[in-house]
């Protein structure tokens, strides 16, 4: 076998397993299953209607984690969308409108990662452009609502 064939032998094994991590799941600590508030519905057809995508919100499974927020792999995140449709929200945050409806726009995009658009324009749906469009009242209904730092701290990822 010659040296250029074993070093792409080795970088497609690198790719591989590299690839094969990338999909393990992500499970924070302290989630446990919960069964989505009445609101989540409509707030999935104001997040299909601003973005102008559809999609299942029956396949979502969603997850409250303990706390005002949890590990995740950008840091700190009080929300974490996942492409096996596993959508996870710190306690904290499970009332907050915009925490929520910004996940459920990944699920709707089917990838991670905040394109303008949809994300800020049509959909304000993330610290800045949420505040922006609606002020900070409207952060109500999370129990860190108003704390600057924890907002600047955290993702939602």
């Amino acid at each position: 076998m010659t040296r250029d064939r074993r070093r792409m032998g080795r970088v497609a094994w690198a790719a591989l397993v590299g690839g094969l991590a990338a999909c393990s799941p992500f499970e924070p600590a302290g989630d446990a299953p919960m069964a989505p508030p009445a609101e989540y519905r409509a707030w999935f057809a104001k997040t299909e209607a601003c973005s102008g995508l559809t999609g299942d919100f029956d396949r979502i499974q969603w997850y409250s984690v303990d706390g005002d927020s949890f590990d995740c792999p950008s840091g700190k995140c009080v929300g974490r969308w996942n492409s096996d449709h596993h959508i996870y929200i710190s306690s904290a945050y499970v009332r907050s409108e915009l925490v929520v409806r910004h996940e459920m726009l990944h699920e709707l995009l089917g990838h991670p990662g905040h394109p303008d658009p949809p994300f800020v324009s049509p959909c304000p749906l993330t610290w800045e452009s949420w505040r922006a469009a609606y002020g900070d009242s409207t952060l109500a209904g999370s129990a860190a609502a108003g704390r600057l730092v924890a907002r600047a701290l955290t993702e939602i990822d």
